[in-house]
Order: C-alpha cells, then structure tokens, then sequence
C-alpha cells in the first residue's frame, strides 16, 4: 500500500506542475504576469524495521518567482518618465508658440517699430501712418493670440489633471479592493492576485510618484506627496480637483477621506500628474505673466512719449494703447479667496513696469498683519498693517506696485492673489483709430530770429509733461509764448511773454548761462518756469540782443522729433530693472522655456533608458521564458507518466500476492 500512496504523492504532485507551468504558458503575455512555480518537497520518511522509508512528494507553496526591489524600481523609473514625457508635450508647445520667427511676438513687435520708422522718416505720409496703425494692430492681435492660446493650454491641462486624479481614485479603490481579497484569502497570498496589484499600482505610478509598505496580512499601504495616504489596507481616500479658491482658471488638487479633505497640490511630484502640474507652474504661468509684462511695458511707456507729441490736428497725442492703470484693470490684479470670510476689496496700480517680476503674489491676513508672498520663491515681500480708515493705499517700492485698499475689511486668514501682469497681453488694445491721430511731432517749435549775430542755438526742446497749465490752458496754443533774449551782460538772459505779440518781461538779469556748452534754460529761470513741463536746451554763444522764441508747433506736420524719440524705445532698456528692452524681455522667457524643453528631452530620454532597464531586469526574473517552460512541461509530463507506471506496477505486485493465496 507504501507504494501505492508514494506513486499517488507524486502523480498529484506533478499534475499541479503541470497546472501551474500550462498557466505560466497561458500568460505568457499577460503584462505584469509572474511566472509561478510549485514547491515540491519530500514527505517526512518513515521509520520501519530500523530504516527509513521514504513516503512520496508532496506539492508545497505555488509562488511567483518576483524579487520586490524590481518592482519598487519599476514603479521609480515609471513614475520619472512619465512626469518627464508630460512636461515635454506640453513644453514643446509653449516653445513652438513663443519661439515662432514668423509670427511670434518679437517679430511682430520688430514689425511695429520699423513701421513706425517709416512715420519718422515721413512723418507727414497717410499711408506711413496707416502701415503703423495696422502693424500696431497687428502687434495686438499677436499679444492676444498668444494669450489665448496659453489659455486654451491650461484648459486642456486643466481636463487632463481632472481626469488623472479620477483615474488615481478608480485605481486606490481598486487597490483597496485586491488588498482585501489577498489578505481574506486562506493559506498563502494568491499569486494571481498579486500580480494585479502590481500592475494596478505600476499604472498608479504612470499617473502620480507613490511610496507603498507591506503589511504583514498581505496588504499593501499606499502613498503619496509628502506621505499623505491614498490606501491604507482595504479604505481607499479619493484624489480630487476642483478650481483653486485663489485662482478659478487653475485646479485645486485635494486628498478626501470621508467628509474631509486637504490641499496637497504643492506636495504631488513624479508622473504625469506631477509632470502637468510642473509645466504649469514651471512653463505656462511664467509665459503669461511675461507676455503681459512685455505688452505692458510696451503700453506704459509707449503712451508716456506719445503724450508728449503733437498729431496732425494740432492736438496733444493722447493714449496710444490701452492705459495700464484703468479702475476696471486695476481691480481684476486682485482675485480673491472664495473662502474668504471678510469684505474687503483691493485693487493694484502698476507704478513702475521696469520693477515687474514673471511672478504672482499671495497677500494673507494672519494675526492681525498682512503678509506679501512672492509665489515663485515663497518669500516674504513685505508685511504691514492693515490700513485704520479705507481708502487707503501701500505702496511696494521693491516691487513697482501699489495696494489699494478700496473698502471693506478682511479678517484673518483671508487670502488674495495678486496677479500684476498675467492677463494684459489680453487686455491691450490700440487706441488711436486714426492715422491724423498718431503724435509724431513736438508740441514746440524754436525759432530764432533774423537779426541774431551770435552763435547761439537751440539744440532741443524737450516736453516732459503735457497736463501742465502751459499746454492746457488753450488747447493748440503755448501759454504763454516766451522769448528768451540775451542781455548785454554775458551770460545773461530775459523771458518775455509773447502771448500779445509784444514782449512782456517774465523774468530778467537770469544768470548762469555758459557759452559753448548745454544750457537748461528754464532750469537756470528757476520756479515757476522750470516746472512748465518743457526744456529748452541752448548752445553756442549768443551775443547782447539776440533772441529766441519757443511757441506751439502748429502746423508742424513735417516734424518727426516725438516719433523719434517713440523709435528709440525699442532700443532703451525698460524691463527687468533697467537691464532689457521689449524684446530682450520676452527672448528671456523663450530662453527659459527652450532650456527647460532641452533639459525635460534629455531628463525624459535618460528615464526611458532607465524604464526599460528596469523592465528588462524583471523579465528576466519574473517574465515567462516559453521554452523554459515547455521543457518543464515535458519534465512534468515524464514524472507523472512514471508515477502512473508506478501505480501499473504496484497493482501488479498486489494482484500477484491475491493470487499466490488463493
């Protein structure tokens, strides 16, 4: 009978072999599949007649052949490749659309300035100043197109973000789920069943960096961030976005178990989730805020010196573009939290663009103080009271800004963000709807008269300001007129007001004048002639008499000093503290963003390598080898065959004992 449960042992033994290895067979391509393999080991021998008798085979533990470090790595590389991949699709675009040579803002603002050259050569030409009307339209319309389009971006990362965190909650319960069934399962853990959580939670790491820990009922913890849980045993916390309190356009991401839930957005890293969230803050965002930055430096001073000219109707030039200091512009700079508890409302003037950062702030109200945080560098900018009596303002020297305290009040914890520039690529907009509209000439004209004997002359005439009484008190006329006439004693001059025809003394016996070199006229008259918001700059040397008259530049539609002097912005560095011009500024961002689009391929490249090292290794361990396999099932074959013959014999020899009795 030994026999026959010896040859029974190793008939079943090998028969689950044979089950098992047709199963590896059956996944052979089944991704994520562990090969599998029966233990087998020798039943305990008996001890007869003073030996030891063997007693069969018994089949022990059916294990996958997994080594867990393979694994951890798989989910590492995963998790960095994927993070990587998504920030390159997406910075890609953003370089494609900034670094266009033909219709990207720089060549559309390079356009603009060599219409506006052809005004100055021609400052009298119609069609000169059609061509610049247009090309400044056409500026426009690429500052809002480009706009749009990096909105458009954001939505489209915005929808993606949503749908991975729905994913990562699908795949936590999932997980949750095969947690229970493998750690309710008798005997030892199901293979099967580990293997689909491996895949789950390698899928997981495609979406977002996770750590996991083994407990010892078989069930794995998972987490996230900075160690927030996603599962924990068989309880799955959902992953959640929603639109950002601060900022409506962005997304929120928050972990929610039961009816809480915590913003953990600044603590996801790795996977594509990690990856779109980077693009964003790293790319798309610094877009924006530079574009509009550029646009509004463009509009700020563009304006300044256009409203020191003249255009063809004789009339002081007004905004070319669209001011950057409008109410409706001022308040849409501040969002406020929508859990904001108090009633407070602010607004931002923009008083210095040369002062502007590629950043937003966050303005919070904590222990009775407000704090100015730079979002980019998480630097405190500033902190101050809130004002006793609203209206009221903060200026922020450091950072070119004002805070305007409108009304209301804020109480503590109450959050705004503080968005100076982000949206005025959008918002700019030409202004002047004419060519006659456009002020290419100076206000002023100089003219010295006949029967001057000296070398004196005017080398300029310069407008600072023209709100000022002289330019406003009768629109088209200088009030007043002035004569600047030399007297006998050199070095000294006389203003006269000219407003009759007749010289009416203003000022005289002024001293200071030095010939042969530049001489700031109205400066050396002192007040109230040095705040008349003009300069006439004189040279050479005058003799006793000699005499210059500065009046309204009517009719000077041939005069191309302001347009002149509207060129040369194109060349002074206004933006970034005085160390670029506008087209310097914006080639900043498409630098930033072509370095960190080369810096993510190479990243990217690197972690593909090292994905498919990392996969390569576990198939090597764990991955089902075909041929291994089928010499396997022949092996096991054989071994069941000869327990089987051993079954043939047995009965043999029994029979044959049956019968010697008989």
């Amino acid at each position: 009978m030994s026999i026959f449960d010896i040859s029974i042992s190793g008939l079943l033994t090998n028969q689950a072999s044979i089950a098992t290895t047709s199963h590896n067979i059956a996944n052979a391509n089944v991704e994520g599949y562990s090969r599998q393999r029966v233990d087998q080991a020798s039943r305990l021998p008996q001890f007869i007649g003073g030996n030891y008798l063997g007693t069969g085979v018994e089949a022990g533990n059916i294990r996958r052949i997994f080594i867990q470090s393979q694994q951890l790595e798989l989910q590492s590389t995963t998790s960095d490749f994927n993070n990587y991949e998504s920030f390159l699709t997406q910075a890609k675009r953003v370089d494609g659309l900034l670094a266009d040579s033909e219709n990207g803002i720089n060549n559309a603002i390079q356009k603009f300035f060599t219409a506006l050259q052809g005004v100055a050569n021609d400052p009298a030409s119609i069609p000169a100043r059609q061509v610049l009307l247009s090309e400044s339209q056409m500026m426009v319309a690429r500052f809002d197109l480009v706009h749009s389009q990096l909105e458009s971006q954001t939505s489209e990362i915005n929808g993606s973000i949503d749908s991975v965190t729905k994913e990562i909650t699908t795949l936590s319960q999932s997980i949750a789920n095969l947690n229970n069934q493998i750690a309710g399962s008798p005997g030892n853990f199901p293979p099967d069943l580990l293997d689909q959580r491996d895949a789950q939670i390698t899928r997981l790491s495609e979406l977002i960096s996770v750590q996991t820990l083994e407990q010892t009922d078989g069930s794995l913890n998972v987490f996230i961030g900075t160690g927030q849980s996603l599962v924990v045993g068989s309880l799955a916390n959902s992953l959640v976005s929603d639109a950002d309190p601060l900022d409506p356009k962005s997304r929120r991401i928050s972990i929610a178990a039961g009816s809480s839930s915590i913003d953990i957005t600044r603590n996801l890293k790795g996977g594509e989730l990690g990856g779109l969230l980077d693009s964003v803050n790293q790319i798309v965002e610094p877009a924006f805020q530079t574009l509009g930055r550029v646009a509004m430096g463009i509009s700020s001073h563009f304006n300044a010196q256009h409203q020191l000219g003249m255009d063809l109707n004789n009339e002081i030039g007004g905004n070319f573009f669209t001011d950057i200091n409008t109410a409706s512009l001022e308040t849409s700079r501040v969002v406020a939290s929508t859990a904001n508890t108090g009633n407070a409302a602010l607004s931002i003037t923009v008083d210095d663009p040369a002062l502007l950062k590629d950043t937003n702030y966050q303005l919070y109200l904590s222990a009775g103080n407000y704090q100015l945080i730079d979002q980019n560098t998480n630097a405190t900018i500033a902190t101050f009271a809130p004002p006793g009596v609203v209206p009221d303002t903060v200026q922020i020297l450091s950072e070119g800004i004002t805070i305007n305290f409108l009304s209301g009040a804020a109480n503590n914890a109450d959050t705004f963000e503080i968005q100076t520039t982000r949206n005025f690529a959008r918002d700019i907009d030409v202004l002047v709807s004419s060519a006659e509209q456009i002020a290419a000439a100076s206000p002023l004209r100089g003219e010295q008269a006949i029967s001057n004997i000296g070398s004196g002359n005017i080398k300029s005439l310069s407008v600072t300001d023209t709100t000022t009484a002289q330019f406003t008190t009768t629109p088209g006329n200088l009030a007043p007129p002035i004569r600047i006439e030399f007297d006998a004693t050199p070095g000294e001059f006389s203003i006269y007001d000219m407003s009759s025809g007749s010289p009416v003394l203003l000022v005289g016996g002024v001293t200071g004048f030095v010939a042969n070199q530049e001489n700031n006229m109205l400066a050396l008259a002192g007040a109230p002639y040095n705040t008349y918001g003009y300069e006439v700059t004189m040279q050479g040397s005058p003799q006793a008499g000699d005499s210059f008259d500065i009046n309204y530049n009517n009719n000077g539609s041939g005069n191309n000093d302001n347009i002149s002097l509207l060129g040369d912005l194109q060349y002074v560095s206004t933006l970034d503290n005085g160390n670029s011009n506008f087209q310097q500024a914006f080639g900043r961002i498409i630098s930033s963003v072509g370095v960190k689009t080369q810096s993510a391929q190479i990243k990217r490249d690197a972690s593909e390598s090292l994905l498919f090292q990392a996969k390569e290794r576990k198939a090597s361990v764990s991955g089902v080898n075909l041929d291994e396999e089928a010499a396997n099932l022949i092996k096991f074959q054989q071994a069941y065959e000869a327990s089987a013959q051993v079954i043939s014999v047995a009965r043999t020899l029994f029979q044959t004992v049956l019968d010697s009795v008989r």
